[in-house]
C-alpha cells in the first residue's frame, strides 16, 4: 500500500502558492499541505512538524530556495526537495543536483507532472525529467577517475538499477538480495562516489558512461 504524504510548499507569490496548494490537495496520496512564504518560514514549520517532501521556489525574500535547500539537506535529510523554478539553465540545475536536491520542475509544468515528480522523489529518491537529462548531457562530461575501480560488480549493478528508477524493493527482488543488503550497497556506492543521494548517483553514472 502506498504511503500517504504530507507536503509543504514555499513560494513568496501568494497566487502561485495558493494555486499549488489547491492542486496538491487533489492528489490521491496527499493528505496534508502546509504553506510558507519564504525559506525561513518553511524551516520554522519543519521544526515543528516534518513533511515527506517540500516544493521549493528558488527566488524568495528573507531566505531563498538555495539556502533553504542547503539547510534542509543538512538538518532534515529525510525530507525530499522538489525545486519549482523558472531557472532551467544547465549550470543552475547541475549546481542544485550537486547540493542534493531530489527533483526539478519548471513553473510551466502541468498537474500530472507535478504529481509524478512528488511520488518519484518520495518513492525513488529522485525525479528524472528533461530538465535533468538536458543539463547533464549538455555539460562537459568528466574524465574517468579512480572511483570507478573501487566499485564492485554488484555495486555497479545496483547503481545502474537505481538510475533506471527502480524502487529498493524492485532492485532487491531482481538481484535476489534483501532490502537491507540493497541499502548497504547503496550506502557504499554513495560513500565511494562522494555524492549525497540518488540524484547525485544519477549524475555520476551519466557523466561516467554507465547510462546512454
Amino acid at each position: 500500500m502506498q504511503n500517504k504524504l504530507k507536503i509543504f510548499i514555499a513560494d513568496d507569490h501568494t497566487v502561485v502558492r495558493k494555486g499549488m496548494s489547491r492542486l496538491l490537495k487533489t492528489f490521491k496520496r496527499v493528505v496534508e499541505v502546509q504553506e510558507a512564504s519564504n525559506g525561513k518560514e518553511l524551516i520554522q514549520l519543519i521544526g515543528k512538524e516534518q513533511p515527506d517532501a517540500v516544493i521549493l521556489d528558488v527566488e524568495m525574500p528573507v531566505m531563498g530556495g538555495l539556502d533553504a535547500a542547503r539547510y534542509l539537506l543538512e538538518h532534515f535529510p529525510d525530507v525530499k526537495i522538489l525545486v519549482l523554478t523558472m531557472h532551467t539553465e544547465d549550470v543552475f540545475i547541475s549546481r542544485l543536483m550537486d547540493l542534493g536536491v531530489h527533483g526539478f520542475l519548471s513553473k510551466a509544468s502541468g498537474p500530472e507532472e507535478v504529481e509524478n515528480a512528488l511520488y518519484a522523489i518520495v518513492d525513488k529518491d529522485f525525479y528524472k525529467n528533461n530538465l535533468v537529462d538536458n543539463a547533464l548531457h549538455n555539460l562537459k562530461k568528466q574524465p574517468l577517475d579512480p572511483t570507478l575501480e573501487k566499485l564492485s560488480h554488484r555495486e555497479v549493478e545496483v547503481l545502474v538499477l537505481i538510475c533506471q528508477e527502480h524502487t529498493p524493493g524492485e532492485i532487491s527482488a531482481r538481484l535476489n538480495i534483501s532490502e537491507k543488503t540493497f541499502f548497504n550497497h547503496r550506502s557504499s556506492i554513495i560513500a565511494k562516489t562522494a555524492v549525497r543521494n540518488n540524484i547525485g548517483l544519477y549524475k555520476f553514472a551519466l557523466q561516467h558512461g554507465f547510462l546512454a
